[in-house]
């Protein structure tokens, strides 16, 4: 209030400054990454509902394994930024686009780990889940895990730039990675597990059907 009765009657108070500055730029850059990440997280639940939808030939069924695979891909997004605010990560420039890359290297692992699981219950019906998931785990799974080593590899070259910014993003990306493919391993084939008894079910009486009339095979 006194610095406003020094001025003239025409004259305009503004706030100005780095602080300013720094603040409007930390808020646009907060509103992307909301705004980036959600339209991802909505195209790839799209994808995956899609990708189920045409195999089980139902979009009922297509529907649920879609929105089970997508739900570890969303917890990684939760993770990556929960552990950046925790060890005090800036999101700048760099660092907005994780959330999106977080979804888009795990999307991957979900489509090519729930169809593994499926192909596991179908070719042997009549065992328990965890050998669907150590079988699984040890074809796909391992193609997977070199996938992420060559992947996570790459982007910690970035830990020898001279930039900040560029040295945050790749240890924000190594484990967005890192996480992405630990959910896909550990996480999608718990929260998968009702659809695979219900398909290893159908191969089974499927199975018995056959055994019992060979002339229907």
């Amino acid at each position: 209030q006194d610095t406003e009765e020094g001025l003239d009657s025409d004259a305009t108070l503004r706030i100005g400054g780095r602080s300013l500055i720094v603040a409007q730029t930390t808020s646009n850059v907060a509103e992307s990454a909301v705004l980036s990440t959600s339209v991802v997280a909505l195209v790839i639940l799209g994808m995956l509902v899609g990708i189920h939808t045409t195999r089980q030939k139902s979009f009922k069924q297509g529907l649920g394994r879609g929105f089970v695979s997508w739900i570890p891909l969303m917890m990684v997004v939760g993770w990556v930024y929960g552990i950046m605010g925790y060890t005090g990560y800036q999101i700048n420039a760099q660092t907005v686009t994780i959330g999106a890359l977080s979804l888009g290297l795990g999307v991957d692992y979900a489509v090519h780990f729930s169809i593994r699981l499926e192909e596991e219950v179908e070719h042997n019906p009549f065992v328990t889940q965890d050998v669907w998931v150590t079988n699984a785990s040890a074809t796909t799974g391992r193609a997977m895990f070199g996938a992420a080593l060559t992947t996570a590899g790459g982007f910690s070259v970035l830990n020898l730039s001279a930039l900040l910014p560029l040295r945050l993003f790749g240890q924000a990306f190594v484990v967005a990675i890192t996480l992405a493919l630990l959910s896909s391993l550990i996480l999608l084939p718990a929260f998968y597990n009702s659809f695979l008894k219900r398909d290893a079910a159908k191969y089974s009486l499927l199975s018995n059907d056959i055994s019992e009339n060979p002339e229907a095979e």
